[in-house]
C-alpha cells in the first residue's frame, strides 16, 4: 500500500496516508474480542446468572468452562499485549513511541493542549497537527499497559490458587501478599475491570463522534488502515503556541 495518494471523496479532492499497518489492525481487533470475553466470563465467574442443577451433567461443567475460556483468552490478551508493546517501538513513525521525548517541555505541552481540547470537543488535531498518535495518546497508552499489567498479574496470581505450588502459583504467587491478600487482589482485578469498561464506554463514544462530526473515515481506518485529509494538508509545528483565531 503506497502512501500519499490523491482521490476524489464527495467532490472533493483529499489526500490518502495509509497509517496503521495490518499489524496494528489485526492487535486492535484481537484486544476487542479479548477484553469482550474476558469482561462477559469474568462476569460470570463472579457472579454467575445461570446456576445448573445437579442433574444436568452438561450444564455442571459451565463455571469449569467460563474459567477456562477466561484463561485462555487472558493469555492471548497478554501474548498479543507484549507484542503490541514491542511494535509500538518497531512500528511504523505513526506508531512509534520513542519519537515523543517525555522529559521534554513540548511533550507535556501538547499533551495539555490535547486534553484541553478533547474536554471542550474543539478537536483541532484533525485539521492542524497529525495522523497518528499525539502524545496524549502515547500517555494514555503507557497508563493502560501498566493497568493491563496489573490486571494480568492479579488474574494469574488467582489462577495460581488453584493448583498450588503449580506453574502460575510458583510465577506469580508473590503477588498475593503484595497485595495483602487473595481478597485485596480480587477486588483490584475487579476495580480495574470496571476501569476498563469505562475506558472502552468512552474510546467507542468519541470514536464515534469524531465519525459523525469532525473526522470521516475515523472508524474505517482501523479496518482499511487509510486516513485522509484535504489535498494539500500539512501538519502545523507546536499548535499549541497558535493563537485561536
Amino acid at each position: 500500500m503506497q502512501a500519499n495518494q490523491i482521490y476524489r471523496v464527495e467532490s472533493e479532492c483529499v489526500t490518502r496516508y495509509y497509517v496503521w499497518d495490518s499489524i496494528v489492525r489485526i492487535s486492535h481487533w484481537i484486544n476487542v474480542i479479548a477484553v469482550g470475553v474476558l469482561i462477559f466470563t469474568g462476569f460470570y465467574i463472579s457472579t454467575p446468572f445461570y446456576r445448573p442443577t445437579a442433574d444436568e451433567p452438561f450444564g455442571a461443567t459451565v463455571m469449569a468452562t467460563m474459567k477456562n475460556i477466561h484463561f485462555l483468552f487472558a493469555i492471548i490478551f497478554t501474548l498479543n499485549g507484549l507484542f503490541r508493546a514491542y511494535w509500538f517501538f518497531a512500528g511504523n513513525t505513526y506508531r512509534q513511541w520513542f519519537r515523543f521525548h517525555i522529559w521534554k517541555a513540548d511533550f507535556w505541552n501538547e499533551a495539555w493542549w490535547k486534553l484541553k481540547d478533547y474536554i471542550t470537543l474543539r478537536y483541532t488535531d484533525y485539521e492542524l497537527h497529525t495522523l497518528g498518535h499525539n502524545t496524549l495518546a502515547t500517555l494514555t497508552y503507557v497508563i493502560l499497559f501498566i493497568v493491563a499489567s496489573v490486571q494480568g498479574l492479579t488474574g494469574f496470581a488467582m489462577a495460581g490458587k488453584i493448583n498450588p505450588g503449580g506453574f502460575f502459583d510458583t510465577l506469580f504467587g508473590w503477588v498475593i501478599p503484595l497485595f495483602g491478600g487473595e481478597a485485596n487482589v480480587r477486588m483490584i482485578h475487579k476495580m480495574i475491570m470496571w476501569g476498563i469498561i469505562g475506558f472502552m464506554i468512552h474510546h467507542i463514544t468519541f470514536v464515534i463522534y469524531l465519525e459523525v462530526f469532525r473526522e470521516k473515515g475515523m472508524l474505517s481506518s482501523m479496518i482499511t488502515g487509510l486516513k485522509t485529509r484535504p489535498l494539500g494538508w500539512e501538519p502545523i509545528e507546536k499548535p499549541w503556541e497558535k493563537k485561536e483565531k
